[in-house]
């Protein structure tokens, strides 16, 4: 239940800032590396001079792809079809590409949470052919044609509409490996009426068609704004509230609402900062369209030792305050603080939530530092309403069609959705930061590495044994809750709780990181689905392989269990070296 100091804060949220905010937006093309971004970057520092709240802007020199022109044509066929290039796109310099069109269809692998995770099936040899799907440019679906032979992709979106987006599966601003390791097709998205006549086109006779793409690509030096609130406790621990600043046009339902949220609860909590326990930082980042999250991931780079010691959570505010988005379906939060946000949202929204693993998207730019997260984007049309409205799924703006595109503007906002999801998002921030032992529950989270592990057991069979892990995890589940039912006796006392709140923390970067990313850590791992326990899923595909090949990906799923084995080790050691 609320608290009544809770419900005092809560409403505290009013609209009157934000009108101001969207006044402001609503005519700033806020593309990043644009001199837009900049204004809307002065406009949110001075908003947060106004309220005494202590700020800078951070100019880090990110590496961005910004889409500029694209057409396509059917040879042979007098057909006009607008098309739109994604970011990360390749760039033909002012050359055709041309090819025979091959269809592919598309399918949903093991884990993937929807469309935009989905794989490709040809319908035939991709190898020197431009492959024609359905869908946005995903990162999945390029790197499925790239690896197949295609030159290049035309993308059939859902409807009139061509939704902007990115293709790369690069997280961040390249590393040097990665950018010369690059391998890029064009590729163009034409709308769903279009791509229906060209299909049926094709299903008449062979097509050839020849793409043109213009992206500007480098360096640019982009506004980040960082605010901190400090904590009366311990200032140094610290929750990472975030939105991104630039946009695709307007961009009002993605993201000037998140904008105007952050800014509103960093008001709020403020003028209650004599009551926070720890530290809020609120960060609003550039880079996020067109740099595949470079502002985020910069973030994390170069305060990289600070977020491992210091941040308990971090919170990503997305698409609050849109028209019809009436549920919290499909709302995402790492495991361990399952309970925590189902018990949140209820409470605070009065609306039930359905969960959905974390996906790779959203500025979730932390989990190779292994940081506890929630909400990756906020209220959303439910699937009811959905049908209802003739709409289909989109991945912000509140689920509303209008999402990257040029129609994202004022008409998609709701003022009492508004106030209802800054409200969510300040009881998270408050609730946490104010926590005596932080509500990160480690059970939970090796309940769904368990859940896992298992299924990966059921599917290989006796092709790989995977029980050195389970018995490692029991023993791990053990002390956990010996750990938890000390805690419940322990003294009321500051020291005691820091340690226990430390070692909460310690062992969750060890269980988020092997349940979410594959590469080092500190390394950021591809912009592509991620299923659980990434080291140990290629499992999945044993039965399918031939016996040599087996022998290579079992050769790889040992040393895969040793590192998972060994994680888990270090957080038993964690746990019993701590005294309370």
């Amino acid at each position: 239940m609320l608290t009544s100091e809770e419900k005092a804060l809560l409403n505290q949220v009013n609209f009157e800032e934000t009108v101001l905010l969207l006044n402001k937006f609503k005519d700033l093309n806020r593309q990043s590396g644009s001199e837009d971004e900049k204004r809307a970057s002065y406009y949110i520092s001075e908003r947060l001079n106004n309220y005494g709240i202590k700020n800078q802007i951070l100019w880090p020199e990110i590496y961005l792809s910004t889409p500029r022109n694209a057409e396509l044509k059917i040879i042979g066929c007098n057909i006009n079809i607008h098309a739109k290039t994604p970011s990360y796109s390749m760039s033909t310099d002012g050359k055709w590409i041309d090819g025979e069109l091959i269809y592919a269809s598309s399918y949903r692998p093991p884990y993937a949470w929807g469309e935009f995770e989905y794989k490709l099936k040809f319908q035939g040899d991709p190898v020197g052919k431009i492959v024609i799907c359905e869908g946005i440019p995903s990162p999945d679906k390029i790197r499925d044609i790239i690896g197949n032979g295609g030159i290049a992709a035309i993308f059939i979106q859902p409807g009139e509409n061509i939704h902007e987006g990115i293709c790369t599966t690069t997280w961040g601003t390249p590393e040097l490996d990665d950018y010369e390791n690059m391998t890029r097709i064009p590729a163009v998205s034409i709308n769903n009426p279009d791509g229906k006549l060209l299909i049926s086109k094709l299903e008449e006779k062979k097509i050839r068609a020849a793409v043109r793409t213009s992206l500007e690509e480098g360096w640019k030096k982009c506004p980040l704004v960082l605010a901190k609130i400090d904590g009366y406790k311990e200032p140094e621990k610290f929750v990472l509230l975030h939105s991104h600043l630039d946009s695709w046009y307007k961009g009002i339902g993605d993201n000037a609402l998140g904008n105007a949220s952050t800014l509103e609860i960093a008001r709020i909590l403020n003028n209650s900062r004599d009551k926070l326990k720890r530290s809020v930082w609120i960060a609003w980042w550039p880079g996020h369209s067109t740099g595949r999250y470079a502002g985020s991931t910069w973030f994390a780079d170069n305060y990289a030792m600070e977020l491992y010691d210091n941040c308990i959570a971090h919170l990503n505010c997305e698409s609050t305050g849109c028209i019809n988005a009436d549920s919290y379906e499909d709302i995402m939060w790492t495991e361990d603080v399952d309970d925590f946000c189902k018990e949140l949202v209820l409470e605070v929204t009065g609306i039930k939530s359905e969960w959905a693993r974390p996906i790779r998207a959203g500025d979730y730019s932390f989990n190779n530092i292994g940081i506890t997260s929630y909400f990756m984007a906020s209220s959303t049309i439910s699937k009811k309403k959905r049908e209802e409205l003739g709409y289909y799924k989109v991945y912000g703006s509140g689920g509303n069609l209008e999402w990257h595109t040029e129609l994202d503007d004022l008409k998609l906002v709701d003022e009492n959705n508004f106030i209802r999801d800054t409200r969510l998002y300040l009881a998270g921030v408050y609730r946490m930061v104010n926590a005596d032992i932080l509500p990160i529950d480690c059970l939970k989270m090796l309940d769904s590495i368990q859940k896992h592990a298992n299924e990966y057991q059921l599917s290989c069979g006796e092709e790989f044994d995977l029980s050195p892990l389970f018995e490692e995890i029991q023993i791990l589940k053990a002390l956990m809750k010996d750990f938890y039912s000390k805690i419940k006796k322990c003294p009321d006392d500051d020291e005691i709780k820091a340690v226990i709140c430390d070692t909460i923390l310690r062992v969750e970067r060890k269980l988020i990181r092997i349940s979410y990313t594959k590469r080092e850590e500190f390394k950021h791992d591809p912009a592509a689905m991620v299923p659980p326990l990434p080291e140990i899923a290629p499992v999945l595909k044993i039965q399918k392989l031939s016996q040599n090949k087996r022998k290579f990906l079992i050769t790889q799923l040992l040393r895969s269990r040793n590192r998972v084995i060994h994680t888990l080790k270090e957080c038993q050691l964690f746990i019993k070296k701590t005294v309370f």
